[in-house]
């Protein structure tokens, strides 16, 4: 909508910010008055709280008990459109932070203003960035890096086209991190066959920890055939070549917890990884 014109980008991001504001706001209100009895396990037996039958869950919506969040997706289209480059380096980069910023520092002003804990989250929108991207062909066309695919890339991650190491993804995703405090995740996607590969998983995990990420996920294809026990890693295929029987497949082994306060080294982090993959 902008036309590459950033004044009118700033201009309409923030009437945007308002509209997403004013639609959380009405959310928070819809809770407002809710009896714990609606959920006794998560209210009232310690899920979450441990209120009176009868009494009401608003005073957990405020003083930051709970959160309020801002999703946002396609910041990688939004600075391939407005600066001709991709958010990982340069120019792309400052204003993906800028983006960024802005939704961080608002949520922040919204929180000392009301007393509610908005925070900026990297959603799992796995449907809508396929929505977005059908709506704004529809709208706009296709313009080249930006609406010529069926899916936004989600949040702030490294668009799946573009291949890079493990470190290099971090270095350019930790930024975002600490600016999507609601919650954001890292992936890494091995080729190949990293089940029984601890080193790799020790020193992915090391590195989460280093760039500072709050949660990642090590994504690698495993397929089990549970007519013959035969297993292999290769990917898109469907069945067994012993038996021909259809495989299980794996593909997300795992998240882990990096900045816990009880953090644990990586050495138990692999241990963990091998048992869930052999259990």
């Amino acid at each position: 909508s902008s036309g590459k014109d950033e004044e009118r980008f700033w201009e309409i991001f923030r009437d945007r910010l308002e509209l997403c504001h004013r639609a959380l706001q009405l959310r928070h209100k819809r809770l407002l008055g809710t009896p714990s009895d609606v959920a006794p396990i998560l209210w009232q037996d310690g899920a979450l709280a441990r209120l009176k039958p009868g009494e009401t869950i608003d005073k957990l919506l405020f003083n930051g008990y709970s959160t309020i969040s801002l999703g946002y997706a396609g910041l990688a289209e939004c600075v391939y459109y407005m600066k001709g480059i991709s958010h990982t380096s340069g120019a792309g980069e400052e204003f993906g932070i800028r983006v960024m910023k802005l939704l961080n520092d608002s949520c922040a002003k919204w929180k000392r203003e009301e007393n509610i804990d908005y925070s900026v989250y990297g959603t799992p929108l796995e449907s809508t960035t396929y929505k977005f991207a059908k709506c704004l062909q529809k709208r706009f066309g296709i313009i080249p890096g930006v609406t010529d695919k069926e899916y936004y890339t989600n949040s702030n991650h490294v668009p799946v086209y573009y291949h890079c190491s493990p470190r290099h993804k971090a270095k350019i995703e930790a930024p975002y991190h600490e600016l999507t405090t609601g919650g954001h995740i890292f992936y890494v996607e091995i080729d190949g066959d990293a089940t029984h590969n601890e080193e790799a998983i020790r020193q992915i995990v090391d590195m989460m920890d280093k760039y500072n990420m709050g949660y990642g996920s090590v994504n690698h294809n495993r397929n089990h055939c549970p007519n013959c026990g035969y297993e292999n890693a290769v990917k898109d295929q469907e069945c067994c070549p012993k038996c021909g029987a259809r495989f299980e497949t794996i593909q997300r082994i795992t998240g882990y917890l990096v900045g816990t306060t009880d953090r644990w080294n990586s050495g138990k982090l692999a241990e963990l990884h091998d048992r869930v993959v052999h259990k």
